[in-house]
């Protein structure tokens, strides 16, 4: 018996006749919920769930002042790195604890320059961070909004993270248009 296949035949005709029943037992199913079964379809605009609700629109002024804050951020910002590593931008001000988070991933030791600033806030704080185990918090820096601020770090490869958020009791309220950007950029082997 075991030259043709024998038990081994025997056991995957049994397995695909208890698929093909189990398939052929569902597919004669009528599905229902708690209250009956489906509706038929119908050309009624009628809508099973309710509605949801629209979602809040932001204010004109501040999507502007945000938007113009996006531009002078950019003039603010060395654009032109060639060895740039990852970055971003956003906006800070619709929160009071708002604030702007980017990671990337390093590939080769050596020294990065990081640059951030901020737009419409008067100060916030930057950190850059490995994990523990390739050193932790790297870079603290407090920033002054209005202009770009650099600082240099050696990292090893592994992931990185920066963070630039306001803090203080000047922190503007919500819904300030205020915007930050942070750009790490590969600069040369490390020391």
């Amino acid at each position: 018996m075991s030259a043709t296949g024998g038990m081994h035949r025997t056991h995957r005709t049994a397995v695909l006749l208890v698929a093909a029943a189990v398939a052929a037992g569902l597919a004669g199913c009528e599905y229902a919920d708690d209250v009956g079964a489906l509706p038929a379809a119908s050309s009624s605009p009628t809508p099973s769930y309710p509605a949801r609700a629209p979602l809040p629109t932001r204010d004109p002024e501040i999507v502007a002042a945000e938007t113009r804050n996006l531009v002078e951020l950019g003039t603010v910002l060395d654009e032109s790195s060639e060895d740039f590593l990852f970055g971003g931008s956003g906006g800070i001000g619709d929160a009071v604890s708002g604030g702007l988070s980017t990671s990337g991933l390093v590939r080769r030791a050596g020294q990065y320059k990081v640059t951030a600033a901020c737009i419409g806030a008067p100060d916030a704080h930057l950190s850059v961070i490995q994990g523990a185990r390739q050193g932790g918090t790297l870079l603290e820096l407090n920033l002054d909004c209005g202009s770009a601020a650099e600082a240099l770090v050696d990292l090893v490869p592994g992931s990185v993270s920066a963070h630039l958020v306001r803090y203080g009791d000047a922190v503007p309220g919500p819904g300030t248009g205020a915007v930050a950007g942070i750009r790490i950029s590969f600069i040369g082997p490390g020391q």
